[in-house]
Parts: C-alpha cells; sequence; structure tokens
C-alpha cells in the first residue's frame, strides 16, 4: 500500500504541476514582489515604534498563530472506485493512510515555516527573547498541526463524530495553551507541552482506535479539498474539473436593461450577463475588491497604498481578461453576422467600466485611511493614472494577443 500510495501521489503531483506553471508566472512573481516588499517595509517601520516588551504584540502573535495552524488538510487522495476496488484492502488501508499523512505535512510545515519566520521580530519586540528561540517555536507550530492532522484522518472512521469534535476541542484548548507558554513564559517549556500532546492524541486517534474505515466520507473530503484546489487554479486558466455555476440575480436585470438594445452592443450584452450571472467572474471581481479595500483601510502610508491599490487594480483587470473568450467556441455566437472587432470593443468598455468603479471605491477608502487631503489626492490620482495605463496600453496589447 505504501507503494500504491507513492504512485498516485506522483501522478497527483503532476498534474498540479500542470495548473501550478500558469499560477506561479512572470504576473504573478511581480504581484508578489510588490505586496511581499510594500508589506516587509510596513512591518519594519512599524516595529521600531513599538516600545520595548509589547505585551499587545505578543497577543497579537499568539492570535495569528492559531489562524494560521489550521491551514493545510488531510489529503487521502482518494478516488470514487475506491469504495469498489480498494474496499477488500481496508485492512492496509492503515499503511496507505499513514502515508497520506506524511504527505499532508509538507504544505502546512512550510507555510507555518514562513508564517513562524514573519512573526519573529514581533516576537522580539513584544518578549524580549533572541532569534535563537524561533527553532523552539517553530518546533511547537509544527507538533500542534501533527496533532490536528491526526485528528482530521481519525474523522474519515466511521462512527468518529462525536470523537472528532471531542478531539478537536481539546485540540484547541492544548495549542493556545502551548503557544500562550510559548511567548509569555519559555518556549522550550511550551514545546515539551506539544511533544507530550503529539503522545496523547497518537494514541486516542490512531493507536487505540480500531473502527472501519468510512469511504463515502473519505473520498467526500477529499473531493472537497480538491475542489478547493480547482477553484483557486481557475482564477488563473480553465480547469476541466471545475463548472462555475449559473445564478438568476433578477435583482440585476436593471443593470442589463442599462445596455441599449443594439446589433453593435450584441457582446457588450452577452459579456456583461456572463459577468453577473456567472459565480466565477463575479466572485473574484468582489473577492478583490473586498480584500484590496479591507488592506487600504488598514494603511496610513500615502506610498503603500498607491502601490497595493494599483496593484489591485491590475489584478482585476488581468483576472478578467478570459472573459473575452467566454463565447469562442459557442457555434450560436461564431453565426452572428457580426465583426470581430466588436468583441474587443466590447471587452474594453466593460473592463473600463469594472476598473473606473473600483478605483472610485479604493479612493473613498483611501480618504478615510489617509491623515491628509494632499496624499489621498495623490493615491486617488494614481489609481486613475494605473487605470487609465491599463486600459490604453495593456488591455489592447493583451486583447489582440488573445484574439490571435
Amino acid at each position: 500500500m505504501k507503494k500504491f500510495f507513492q504512485e498516485r501521489m506522483k501522478r497527483y503531483q503532476k498534474k498540479m504541476q500542470r495548473y501550478l506553471k500558469y499560477v506561479v508566472n512572470d504576473h504573478f512573481a511581480l504581484t508578489m514582489t510588490f505586496l511581499v516588499g510594500g508589506i516587509g517595509l510596513y512591518y519594519s517601520d512599524m516595529l521600531k515604534t513599538l516600545p520595548e516588551n509589547f505585551t499587545l504584540g505578543a497577543m497579537l502573535v499568539l492570535i495569528i498563530w492559531l489562524a494560521a495552524l489550521p491551514f493545510g488538510q488531510f489529503a487521502s487522495l482518494a478516488k470514487p472506485a475506491d469504495m469498489v476496488f480498494l474496499l477488500p484492502k481496508e485492512k492496509q488501508m492503515r499503511e496507505y493512510l499513514s502515508e497520506g499523512l506524511k504527505y499532508s505535512c509538507y504544505f502546512p510545515f512550510a507555510a507555518l515555516l514562513l508564517i513562524g519566520g514573519a512573526m519573529m521580530p514581533l516576537v522580539v519586540v513584544s518578549t524580549g527573547q533572541s532569534f535563537s528561540t524561533f527553532i523552539w517555536y517553530l518546533l511547537t507550530l509544527w507538533c500542534l498541526k501533527f496533532s490536528q492532522l491526526l485528528i482530521q484522518r481519525m474523522s474519515l472512521f466511521q462512527d468518529m463524530e462525536k470523537a472528532t469534535k471531542n478531539a478537536s476541542l481539546l485540540w484547541w484548548i492544548i495549542s493556545m495553551g502551548t503557544l500562550a507558554l510559548c511567548l509569555f513564559i519559555y518556549p522550550v517549556i511550551g514545546l515539551i507541552l506539544a511533544v507530550l500532546q503529539n503522545f496523547l492524541f497518537y494514541n486516542l486517534c490512531w493507536k487505540n482506535m480500531h473502527a472501519p474505515i468510512d469511504w463515502e466520507k473519505m473520498i467526500a473530503v477529499e473531493q472537497h479539498r480538491l475542489h478547493r484546489l480547482y477553484r483557486f487554479f481557475n482564477l488563473f486558466t480553465d480547469v476541466p474539473e471545475i463548472s462555475a455555476q449559473i445564478k438568476r440575480r433578477k435583482a440585476m436585470d436593471g443593470l442589463l436593461q442599462r445596455i441599449p438594445y443594439d446589433t453593435k452592443n450584441t457582446y457588450l450584452y452577452l459579456y456583461a450577463r456572463r459577468l453577473i450571472r456567472g459565480t466565477e467572474f463575479s466572485g473574484l471581481y468582489l473577492r478583490l475588491i473586498v480584500i484590496g479595500g479591507l488592506l487600504l483601510f488598514f494603511i496610513p502610508e500615502r506610498w503603500f497604498a498607491l502601490a497595493i491599490g494599483g496593484l489591485f487594480i491590475y489584478l482585476i483587470g488581468f483576472q478578467l481578461l478570459p472573459l473575452y473568450n467566454q463565447f469562442q467556441y459557442v457555434v450560436i455566437a461564431q453565426l452572428y453576422p457580426i465583426r470581430s472587432e466588436q468583441k474587443i470593443q466590447a471587452m474594453q468598455k466593460l473592463l473600463s467600466l469594472l476598473l473606473v468603479v473600483t478605483a472610485l471605491l479604493f479612493s473613498g477608502i483611501s480618504l478615510l485611511a489617509l491623515e491628509s487631503w494632499r496624499d489621498s489626492l495623490i493615491v486617488i490620482a494614481g489609481y486613475f493614472a494605473v487605470t487609465g495605463i491599463f486600459l490604453k496600453f495593456y488591455l489592447p496589447y493583451r486583447l489582440k494577443k488573445l484574439s490571435d
């Protein structure tokens, strides 16, 4: 079963790498460079203003680490056909799930390494401890995450709902107490407690647990995990495994009725209707506006606010570009007696409206967040400059490339 899991894992990784090449591209690298650089600069300047033994900072670190612990789920890589073909091997499935536990540690352990390292400067300022204690914090976070994965694996067995809820509640209490000991007393004490709770959950959730596998639940949990991954990849490329949902959204009919009933607006109506009633692009647009708006609301520095706002305006425009090819393979649309240039013009009109609305929203938020009118005017001018550059230069180039 160990070899079987490794073969399945290789096929899974190969598939994920095929999608990742569309995510980790030049645009992603540029975006992350600006985002991480800006946040890092703001974070560094903020740390210089904090007093020594800043207790509130330790509380903030505790909250962030507790929020980071649930990152990453148990990956069983189970398939719907396993319910039939692997049922005779149920006794050997414990070895298979043990391999799944090892594989499930990679992503959350890497995420905790980055998050834990990012929080260490604040830990040093807040507690007076040295950077050398990072290894104790990291091992503690890893031990706590490992225990949560043990609980998630236990939930895949029959009649384990109540046991899973009780174990999860106990895990949260222990995690909070362990991290509090690390931050407010001494990291090694928290690490010892984290190691001990690993033994506790291993015995409760695996060694002394002999229930049969709940095949339907295991497959459903894995399919849900994959669906969330595919939804993320679908922001960058078409994913055959996921299909967008269509919602009526009758309240939005008034917006569609504002488009003049004319042949020259055919594609403008189609694109607007697809945007409003399809969850794929409308959800993406709203999520980016909400995330960008929340970030801008807590940024009081003008250049950082300008960089973040401009970045999100670019991201919104770039992520909505695949809307252009939504009707490319629709036969009835190809039969329309309409020039192909109308598609480009319609896309330019729709994106112009969406990006101008975004710039206006971000401008209003910046007016509230920034202290001086001068800074606000500079940031607002920057938002509309980014919008204009995107619409005037970048958008025609990308649309021409998509049409070719």
